[in-house]
């Protein structure tokens, strides 16, 4: 049987919210992605949200917002995807690459504090929660965290936040600590749209640039023209701006995400600690380390290091039938634009050998109702152990 690596749950409202779209007439962006931003931006104590196509999308807009241009060097974590390095070169600034912590793949102030010594000019980060995670932008013990470290050398803060909702730093949530926060909703992630993605701010002045921006630089919501009593076709391209918009259709389902957000968060971490328990002292495995609460974390991914010499060749050859087996992570390199490839290499060693595990809010344990991982017992001379997926969903199938 295969275990999929994530699986998508749409058994609430999802249905409903769409007929309830396809009835009004209106598909685009309207009452449905308005709901959406409103309900999100309460999700994360955020002032501001704006609902868009995708996480590339809405960190694309932050950027621009606020205030990259042409020739500026931006700082960008290696471990993360190919869209936090990519949308700076749509600005045709430059990224400059920054390692991440063993064990947690975040920036840690550390780290910050050495790239700014180095490169004093650059004044924009990307700094990217990884796997659910927080990075460290608030400080602890007297510390001074991400933020501080920022706020003193005039940085601005662009989050990229695809892992990480709902997750908090601090007893905060992320999406409203640093200049502006972007969200996934992609189709593997927390929770979905299929595609979408969320910009959160604080800051009406980028929330503005932004809600223009994403829709060609038109000045007027294309749904406020539309419903506004008021003569209300009349408009304004006041920017070359870009196709960002995010449908209803996609915004309703959303928000019945939305809904259960913080119950599918609760299963994703019974999951997570089911790993940390069963896998720890497991040989040749790195489990990751916590600089959060377990509760504080969204839990998208569970990463492990494999670390060099682990008998990792026949549990690979396994991952596509009954027993679990870990998804490869690329090392840095691979995952950033070919032209930053050489500039990644060599930093973050343990991207070559990270892997994740499966998590997901109907995974559960044996002995639940429906399906369910259980330990196994020791195999052959390594002492492997891992976990077994033992049914289907609704435990309807064998």
């Amino acid at each position: 049987m295969k275990v999929p690596f994530c699986r998508i749950a749409c058994d609430g409202n999802e249905m409903a919210y769409i007929g309830e779209v396809l009835t009004s007439g209106w598909l685009t962006t309207g009452a449905k992605a308005l709901e959406l931003e409103r309900r999100f931006a309460e999700a994360v104590q955020a002032e501001h949200a704006v609902a868009v196509n995708s996480c590339t999308s809405a960190l694309h807009l932050a950027l621009e917002a606020v205030g990259v241009k042409a020739g500026d060097e931006v700082f960008v974590p290696t471990m993360t995807f190919t869209s936090s390095a990519e949308v700076v070169r749509y600005l045709n600034a430059h990224p400059v690459l920054l390692d991440v912590e063993y064990g947690t793949c975040l920036l840690t102030p550390e780290i910050l504090t050495e790239a700014i010594r180095q490169h004093p000019g650059v004044k924009t980060l990307v700094v990217v929660h990884y796997g659910g995670q927080a990075a460290a932008l608030v400080g602890r013990d007297g510390e001074d965290g991400i933020l501080d470290i920022c706020r003193r050398h005039g940085i601005r803060i662009v989050e990229d936040a695809a892992h990480a909702f709902p997750a908090k730093c601090g007893g905060r949530m992320v999406g409203g600590l640093g200049d502006v926060t972007c969200f996934s909703f992609y189709a593997n992630k927390t929770i979905t749209t299929g595609e979408g993605g969320m910009l959160t701010t604080n800051d009406a002045a980028i929330a503005k640039r932004a809600r223009t921006m994403r829709l060609h630089g038109i000045d007027r919501v294309v749904w406020d023209r539309y419903t506004s009593a008021k003569p209300g076709w009349e408009y304004d391209v006041v920017a070359p701006g870009f196709k960002y918009n995010m449908p209803d259709i996609n915004a309703a389902i959303g928000l019945a995400q939305l809904e259960r957000a913080w119950n599918f968060q609760r299963e994703r971490e019974r999951c997570a600690k089911r790993y940390l328990r069963d896998l720890a002292g497991v040989p040749h495995l790195d489990l990751p380390v916590l600089r959060a609460a377990v509760e504080d974390q969204a839990w998208h991914l569970f990463p492990v290091v494999v670390r060099p010499g682990a008998p990792v060749h026949r549990a690979a050859g396994r991952a596509g039938h009954r027993h679990l087996g870990p998804l490869p992570a690329a090392p840095p390199d691979e995952l950033l634009p070919g032209d930053l490839s050489s500039e990644a290499r060599g930093l973050s060693p343990g991207g070559a050998g990270l892997a994740g595990m499966p998590v997901a809010a109907d995974l559960s344990d044996a002995g639940r109702r429906g399906a369910g991982l259980r330990r196994r017992r020791p195999e052959g001379r390594h002492g492997r152990q891992g976990l077994r997926w033992d049914g289907s969903r609704r435990g309807s199938r064998g």
